[in-house]
């Protein structure tokens, strides 16, 4: 059954009203205060009945109260005033507080009435002047930003910038900045000359600008005619507006072409004087060699122990100007990593000859481990797996005691092979393991006996790291250590099921062949062209003939049509590489390989090389070995 209204109790519906109520007769008097009104003002219904409704209006605007009333009272036409008028009212106590006033006429038997309904706004007031505080605040934290900062609303029109922006923007378009497109700004920027498009076209530019503000992924980078550099980041807000933020980073970009010269100058240093130690160091291990390989007259024992040690020397001071260039080549990026499958076995037998005779030089036993029944190729640089292991290999040997054992082991994962080396020597300090990865760091041997550089461990690690690989150890004081190595799998098969046999020293084919072979050698330096001379006594089967530049090298090189020529790279007058273009580009040259052989063993010189034509690069000091390895692949090959 519905609700008769009429049954309903007036006063306490009054009552009930979140809102004060106050009631007035047409003379101003008050006629009804509900609940919500005597809290509001602080007086009682008995305290306001009948007294004039100025009682509740501020001293200070009470004298042109009764004029607003009666203006109201005898309008033409009366009407409520709806909310919206925001005025104050006075309480018992004299103090004033903000209301919100809406006022509705009522025509009663008695005559009129009005109502008004009252809203104490004070904590509205107080939202919103702390809202303006905070808005105050935030506008001028983004004025105080440096960088030029703008707001661009929903339409992409701007809404807000700071001062650097008006600085920067403002003179474009009349400083009139704020409800300009994007659309309109940009343009206008690139022909007041703001922004530098020297490099590109003024189309180039703004559609570069106009695609990145489509689609604000990561940075921008431009700069202005000023020549300053601006770093311009964009990013969308929850309403669908737009942040720009254009940052100088023009001290960035500076102090970045600074590094980029220092790095720079710091290559080139490090290539001169690697080129000026590795020069004396050719004669040094190159006669040294020569000396420790000599049928003709041997050495004594006693001759020979002391050649060791100058071999020792010369092989330290090697590996340190080497491990010095590595580490900074690869410090400044100048590392380029071939990954390619790799034969894991292939590469331990590498290795492992490689080290015998510094293992048999310190009564070191080096073996490799049986090796698994499967054992897939890895994803890695060759080169620079070799050289992983060759450190792990030479600190097993340098740090292990007399008559003892270096293993190399491998095992295989889900996805990674790990490459061991294992060895039984004097280990390393629990306290030294954190720091075993940094640079000139030895595990506590810095002041040793034992030679080293400490580096080789961080250059392992990067280039473990550069090929995705990973490096590790374990290690008990007393009781030896364990480094090794973990690189990705290629593909899962049986690539190889024994250990490659380590194989000792043979004697070249050149000493026994019958056949004569032409070589000349293009060298300037008087003690590297006696080694090369002392080198090839050794080998019956080669005529050698030498050249002190390029020029005479070349003239020779076309008289007698040499089986392969041997070139120095930094030549009095022309140099090696010039040469080598030169032979290439003559019809009775072209065919003759060039053995580049030189103290400049950068990665931009190896690079050079290639480029130019040489046939194989070596770098000094020479490795007899290797040197008569080449010689033997190019001379018997040409034999056939």
């Amino acid at each position: 059954m519905p609700i008769d209204a009429t049954t309903l109790p007036f006063h306490d519906l009054v009552d009930a009203s979140p809102d004060g109520i106050v009631v007035v007769d047409r003379e101003g008097a008050i006629v009804l205060v509900n609940a919500e009104g005597e809290r509001m003002f602080g007086y009682t219904r008995g305290e306001l009945a009948g007294r004039p409704i100025e009682l509740l209006v501020p001293d200070r605007v009470r004298h042109a109260h009764p004029r607003h009333v009666e203006s109201f009272i005898t309008a033409p036409r009366l009407r409520p005033m709806g909310s919206g008028r925001e005025l104050f009212g006075r309480r018992k106590d004299a103090t004033e507080f903000p209301v919100e006033i809406s006022l509705s006429p009522i025509t009663t038997g008695d005559g009129l009435l009005v109502v008004a309904g009252i809203r104490d706004i004070t904590q509205r007031r107080a939202v919103e002047a702390d809202a303006r505080r905070a808005n105050a605040y935030l506008v001028s934290a983004v004025d105080a930003i440096q960088d030029a900062f703008a707001l661009y609303d929903e339409h992409d029109c701007v809404v807000l910038v700071n001062s650097a922006c008006r600085q920067l923007l403002g003179t474009t378009l009349d400083g009139a900045i704020i409800g300009r497109g994007f659309a309109e700004v940009l343009p206008a920027a690139l022909a007041a000359g703001v922004f530098d498009f020297s490099n590109e076209s003024r189309d180039a530019l703004l559609a570069r600008w106009f695609a990145y503000h489509e689609n604000p992924v990561g940075l921008l980078e431009v700069r202005t005619g000023s020549g300053r550099y601006l770093r311009v980041v964009e990013r969308r807000t929850p309403e669908h507006g737009t942040v720009s933020l254009m940052v100088d980073v023009t001290d960035d970009v500076l102090r970045e072409a600074e590094l980029r010269s220092a790095s720079a100058a710091k290559s080139e240093f490090l290539s001169s004087m690697s080129h000026e130690l590795r020069t004396p160091l050719n004669a040094v291990l190159g006669f040294a060699q020569l000396l420790e390989r000599d049928r003709k007259q041997p050495l004594s024992d006693r001759q020979q122990e002391r050649l060791k040690h100058v071999m020792r020397g010369g092989e330290h001071l090697l590996k340190l100007i080497d491990d010095v260039l590595d580490l900074s080549r690869i410090e400044a990026g100048g590392v380029a990593i071939s990954r390619e499958p790799v034969g894991v076995h292939d590469v331990l037998a590498e290795v492992a000859t490689t080290l015998e005779p510094m293992a048999t030089r310190a009564q070191i036993q080096l073996e490799i481990a049986p090796l698994p029944a499967i054992l897939p190729r890895v994803i890695a640089d060759r080169t620079r797996l070799s050289q992983i292991l060759m450190n792990f290999g030479s600190n097993a040997i340098k740090y292990g005691k007399p008559s003892g054992r270096a293993t190399f082991g491998v095992t295989v994962g889900a996805s990674r092979v790990r490459i061991a080396v294992i060895d039984d020597g004097i280990g390393i300090p629990v306290d030294k393991h954190d720091k075993i990865f940094e640079p000139f760091q030895r595990a506590g041997q810095e002041a040793g006996p034992i030679e080293g550089t400490g580096i080789g461990l961080v250059i392992s690690k990067r280039l473990a790291e550069m090929m995705e690989g990973i490096v590790g150890f374990t290690s008990d004081t007393g009781r030896g250590s364990e480094f090794w190595v973990e690189i990705p799998i290629h593909e899962m098969h049986t690539d190889e099921s024994c250990a490659p046999a380590i194989r000792g020293p043979t004697v070249s084919p050149l000493v026994t062949s019958v056949v004569r072979h032409c070589v000349v050698y293009v060298e300037d330096n008087p003690s590297n062209i006696a080694f090369m001379r002392d080198l090839v006594d050794d080998l019956p089967s080669v005529e050698l003939l030498t050249a002190p530049t390029a020029e005479i090298g070349i003239e020779l090189i076309r008289t007698h049509r040499p089986a392969v020529v041997i070139m120095d790279i930094n030549l009095p007058g022309m140099s090696g590489l010039e040469a080598v273009k030169q032979l290439a580009a003559l019809e009775e040259t072209r065919a003759i390989p060039v053995i580049g052989l030189s103290a400049a063993a950068l990665m931009k010189d190896t690079t050079r090389a290639k480029e130019a034509g040489f046939y194989r690069y070596l770098t000094k000091p020479v490795k007899v070995a290797e040197l008569t390895a080449v010689l033997e692949e190019i001379l018997l090959a040409r034999r056939t």
